[in-house]
């Protein structure tokens, strides 16, 4: 659905704007009421019978305004459509196309085209025009004066009055090409205008969005930076420890050492994340240094594997093996915050199922694909896994033009994580690539 159209389902601007018409329905018809009485002091029966249609589906609108159920935009247009089932043959009883009322035929227009989608703005103008057209054709009010100069015989009385009946019918037929001129200018023009004020709003709350998202994240990178400088000193303390540890077991089981060489390897794990915190604050843009993207691939799974001993996963991966890019320093934490989200979502299922990993990238674009076996999504769209992670990926990958989307599998339980980023890739991977190494 193209985003120019309001959404189908019910929210409380539609429930306003169906007040503001039962509102504007009820006056109109008040007015109707109070100048017929001022004018001709009674209602005939038939248009009196109308005035009380139009009354019934004004308490109607009414009734369903005050209602909790959310309303749809194909209901709204129904409550204007209402207004055709009384206001036209009201009237025919009352004038017909001769009864200034009948300018309000222009009313259920104008809601439609202000609050409507284009389709429904130029289906009410075809009908107001078509409802002005038939009252002139067969209620206008007046003789059109096709009998009035038929024979020599009467007096100059009879003629003075058909040419007056023939002028003011030329006169309702010029009301009827001004209707149907504001009809299209109303349809068009207001509509185009009402259609540019919601998709401002709609850019304003993405915008509201994006920077909510942005002092969150901004309120996340302040309590890292606290934990960090908090974290420094006990990892110190740590790390020389296993030293000494290390030292005094010279002699010890071989499981001893290797669980010492494991622990000296996480803590140097730690310190070399902290590193990356204190590097990429002081170079929040990251490194222009160009890299190939298998290796980075490469270097990134190894990483996590690292932070993620338990980890188990499938790689495929297309692209040029040589093709080098420009890849943000904040890419690969991305990466792995994904995968991390992928594993905590297949461990809390009890699936030890390997993460799947697609990789394919081309000159223009990096597209990788992790695939977990969770629960699938859940009710507001996000997989079981550490959500804080994915808040920080997705705004990472905003910023650098690209994108995560988070989809369901197909016949199966679990969540297909996709990163999407524009690549700024060198017209000479290979050659760069292996300047970037050395």
């Amino acid at each position: 659905m193209s985003s120019s159209v309001p959404p189908l389902g019910g929210d409380k601007t539609i429930i306003t704007n169906l007040r503001r018409l039962t509102a504007l329905r009820a006056i109109a018809l008040s007015a109707y009421i109070g100048v017929s009485l001022w004018l001709a002091d009674s209602l005939s029966g038939g248009a009196l019978a109308f005035v009380l249609l139009g009354v019934l589906t004004t308490l109607i609108s009414g009734w369903r305004a005050r209602g909790s159920v959310p309303i749809g935009r194909l209901e709204f247009f129904g409550h204007l459509l209402m207004d055709w089932l009384w206001l036209p043959p009201l009237l025919a009883f009352s004038g017909g196309a001769a009864n200034p009322f009948v300018t309000y035929l222009l009313v259920p227009l104008t809601i439609a085209a202000a609050t409507q989608p284009r389709i429904y703005a130029w289906l009410m103008a075809a009908v107001s025009i078509a409802i002005y057209t038939g009252l002139l054709a067969f209620f206008p009010g007046v003789d059109s004066g096709q009998g009035a100069h038929s024979g020599h015989g009467g007096g100059h009385g009879m003629g003075h009055t058909a040419d007056t009946s023939t002028d003011f019918y030329q006169h309702l037929i010029g009301m009827w090409a001004t209707f149907a001129f504001s009809a299209l200018l109303i349809a068009g023009f207001v509509n185009s205008m009402a259609e540019t004020l919601r998709s401002r709003d709609r850019h304003l709350h993405q915008l509201r969005q994006e920077q909510a998202r942005r002092d969150q994240v901004l309120s996340l990178g302040t309590l890292a930076a606290g934990t960090a400088h908090e974290l420094a000193s006990p990892l110190q303390t740590i790390g020389l420890l296993v030293e000494e540890l290390q030292a005094q077991q010279g002699e010890a089981s071989l499981d001893m050492q290797e669980d010492l060489a494991l622990l000296q390897q996480q803590v140097g794990l730690c310190k070399q994340a902290l590193e990356q915190l204190k590097s990429r604050a002081r170079d929040p843009e990251g490194s222009d240094e160009p890299q190939p993207v298998a290796r980075f691939l490469d270097r990134s799974l190894e990483r996590w594997q690292l932070l993620r001993p338990e980890a188990r996963f499938d790689l495929a991966q297309q692209g040029p093996p040589d093709l080098a890019a420009r890849l943000p320093l904040t890419l690969e934490q991305t990466l792995i915050n994904v995968l991390n989200n992928a594993l905590d979502a297949s461990l809390a299922a009890g699936n030890r199922e390997p993460v799947q990993i697609k990789a394919d990238w081309r000159s223009d674009k990096l597209r990788v694909q992790v695939v977990d076996s969770g629960r699938g999504l859940g009710s507001a769209g996000e997989s079981e896994g550490f959500g804080i992670g994915l808040i920080l990926s997705e705004t990472a990958l905003a910023q650098l033009g690209g994108r995560l989307v988070l989809t369901a599998r197909e016949n199966q339980l679990g969540t297909i994580a996709t990163i999407e980023l524009p690549l700024d890739a060198l017209e000479s991977p290979q050659a760069e690539g292996e300047g970037a190494l050395l």
